[in-house]
């Protein structure tokens, strides 16, 4: 287990409200409205350097977070502890999301749903998006059913973009717990093996997608 004080989560939605009440908070930013027919396209070259694994990663994104939908959440996180119940009450909100806000897809898998997906334009100009899953996700030797899958049910992936640019880098966290801890927002990894997946060259495909 490694316990982890991710500042690059410091703004995700998934947590922003730690430090910003709900009331107070903007509108979301958005330059594209994705559709399930016409989602967000983005291709990246995925890297984990502590087991020497790389490969390209395909991620879409049909629909944007509700503001409904971002509120619960936020408000779960922020009264969540790294306790069993509380993890398996904020799983069970994820996998209460419907429909989908995407998918994430390697070339060796079927895919794994997304069920969270939020953008936000940073001081300097930048896009940031973060999205979440339910699920831990296999990456290269990694088995998205090993390991811990109760007590570790969550994947995290944040992207950035500068300002005017459609390509960037991000990080994915395949296997982690999500909790606050003396008003800090803790992201547990399930093992030093599940360290962050590093995403780079990550490209905004601009073409109309196809169909999922």
């Amino acid at each position: 287990m490694r316990k982890t004080h991710f500042s690059f989560l410091g703004a995700v939605a998934l947590a922003a409200a730690l430090a910003t009440p709900l009331v107070a908070q903007k509108s979301p930013f958005t330059e594209h409205v994705p559709t399930e027919k016409d989602p967000l396209r983005f291709s990246a070259f995925a890297v984990q350097m502590q087991g020497g694994i790389a490969g390209s990663v395909e991620i879409a994104i049909e629909r944007w977070s509700t503001d409904a939908e971002r509120q619960l959440l936020v408000g779960m996180v922020q009264t969540t502890t790294d306790s069993p119940t509380d993890q398996a009450k904020l799983l069970k909100a994820l996998q209460d999301v419907k429909p989908r806000v995407g998918f994430i897809r390697t070339p060796n898998s079927m895919g794994w749903d997304l069920k969270y997906a939020y953008e936000s334009k940073l001081p300097d100009g930048s896009r940031q998006i973060v999205i979440a899953t339910d699920k831990p996700i296999g990456f290269g030797g990694m088995a998205a059913s090993g390991g811990d899958t109760v007590n570790y049910p969550f994947s995290l992936i944040e992207m950035q973009f500068p300002a005017g640019s459609n390509k960037g880098t991000g990080k994915l966290i395949p296997q982690t717990s999500v909790s606050v801890k003396n008003g800090r927002l803790e992201i547990v990894r399930y093992s030093d093996a599940n360290e962050p997946v590093r995403l780079t060259e990550i490209t905004e495909q601009k073409e109309k997608a196809k169909k999922n």
